[in-house]
């Protein structure tokens, strides 16, 4: 396991964030070469290692979701979990790629697959066109030890955007600052069933209790994060007094703004109408079956823009709440596009999801099959290979990921690593 930290620690000193990766390709393929392995690299940055004649490809992204204070990542250890002060740890999916390192350095037949930007819509992932040597892909971005998983959701991202117009402000009007923020925040997929409440929902239910207009307005990190900080300059003809203990509020400076949004009462009505968090729920598999999550409102330029992340188990489902989603916010006068799309990964019991329960079971007796209401690349990565591949992701214990709470349970980790090997080890000659 110490190994293992001390690549995890090498790969945190290194920035990550999503579309700014170039100096953590250079890392990995740096790194694979030192080994022996043949690198290519494809047009969208991923990077495809091979050594040997290899039966399993190992996998994992290498970006991360970048919240709080990423430009230098501390890392504290807490028991047996690693954290991150101030920030999220990128354990998500940094962790799987330390164990990839580690296997490489283990395994002189081995076929190691670095993806590119899987937090901004698996765009790595859905352009991947490089053959794979190996039939068997084992995908290490799952985040639960002791589980296979052999399915994920498809998404959507729904962009809604509305051209602002502004009018005086009434002179009888205050102006208040109201701040939503220090929510727990979370992973759209794998936390929306949490009841972790979303800082943009709460301002919106708070705005709602009064006739305010809307001076301007700003929330959220990341379109697959549940919202943890929201924030909103109004205008009030009398002082204003929140319900909500959570949400702090200011008196600003007279004349520091001299205009309001116009369309104030519709922009309000759809964050508090706004359907945050699951839609539908799948009784077989035990997961969310639809959700969506309402990640970020951004006012730049005299536009108004709202992003949005859809999920569901299935294409049907997603295609109905991407429709319904897009037909809603028309209602209200914005302009809709959707982007992203990513299909389902349809649950199926391969003879390498057999194989891999056979050697999870020995670590852990309850090991059972899953799906995830989340995005995995294993289904995008199989989709178009010219052969068939079978897929199956696992990973150590990760909770929390996307939000500064983010943290993984290092002996999970140390399991996960020895099952990673005796999978590779089942596959030998």
């Amino acid at each position: 396991m110490e190994r293992i930290l001390e690549h995890f620690k090498g790969i945190t000193a290194i920035p990550r964030c999503s579309h700014h990766t170039t100096k953590m390709k250079d890392y990995i393929k740096t790194f694979a070469l030192s080994l022996g392995f043949e690198i290519q690299e494809d047009h969208a940055g991923n990077i495809l290692c091979q050594k040997g004649t290899p039966k399993i490809c190992l996998q994992a992204h290498y970006d991360m979701v970048c919240i709080g204070e990423t430009h230098k990542i501390e890392l504290v250890m807490d028991g047996s979990l690693l954290k991150a002060k101030n920030s999220t740890l990128g354990a998500d999916n940094g962790m799987g790629m330390a164990i990839m390192f580690w296997a490489m350095e283990q395994n002189e037949n081995l076929e190691c697959l670095f993806t590119a930007d899987e937090e901004v819509g698996l765009i790595g992932a859905m352009q991947f066109r490089l053959p794979l040597k190996s039939s068997y892909l084992l995908n290490l971005d799952a985040e639960e030890e002791g589980e296979i998983y052999i399915g994920c959701a498809g998404g959507v991202d729904v962009i809604a955007s509305l051209a602002l117009h502004y009018i005086p402000l009434d002179e009888q009007a205050k102006l208040y600052e109201i701040s939503a923020f220090d929510f727990v925040g979370g992973h759209s997929g794998v936390d929306i069933d949490k009841k972790i409440p979303s800082a943009i929902k709460a301002l919106g239910y708070e705005l709602l209790k009064h006739d305010v207009a809307l001076v301007s307005l700003q929330g959220g990190e990341r379109r697959n994060a549940i919202p943890k900080s929201a924030k909103a300059i109004v205008a009030s003809k009398v002082p204003l007094h929140l319900e909500d203990s959570r949400l702090q509020v200011k008196a600003l400076e007279e004349g520091s703004h001299t205009s309001c949004i116009a369309q104030s009462s519709a922009i309000i009505k759809a964050i508090g109408a706004f359907a945050q968090g699951i839609r539908e729920w799948d009784r077989v598999l035990d997961i969310p079956s639809m959700s969506i999550n309402l990640g970020i409102i951004s006012d730049f330029d005299g536009v108004l823009r709202f992003d949005c992340a859809a999920r569901a188990m299935d294409d049907k489902n997603l295609a109905i709440l991407t429709h319904e989603t897009m037909a809603f916010f028309k209602a209200l006068g914005f302009e809709v596009t959707q982007e992203s799309w990513h299909g389902a990964w349809n649950p199926e019991m391969t003879s390498f999801a057999h194989s891999v329960y056979g050697v999870m079971k020995e670590f852990y007796p309850h090991a059972a099959f899953k799906a995830i209401h989340a995005g995995l690349e294993c289904g995008e990565l199989i989709l178009r290979q010219p052969k068939k591949v079978e897929a199956v992701s696992i990973g150590p214990t990760i909770r929390y990921p996307h939000s500064l709470r983010e943290e993984c349970d290092m002996n999970s980790v140390k399991n996960t690593a020895y099952i990673v090997q005796k999978i590779i080890n089942t596959y030998k000659d």
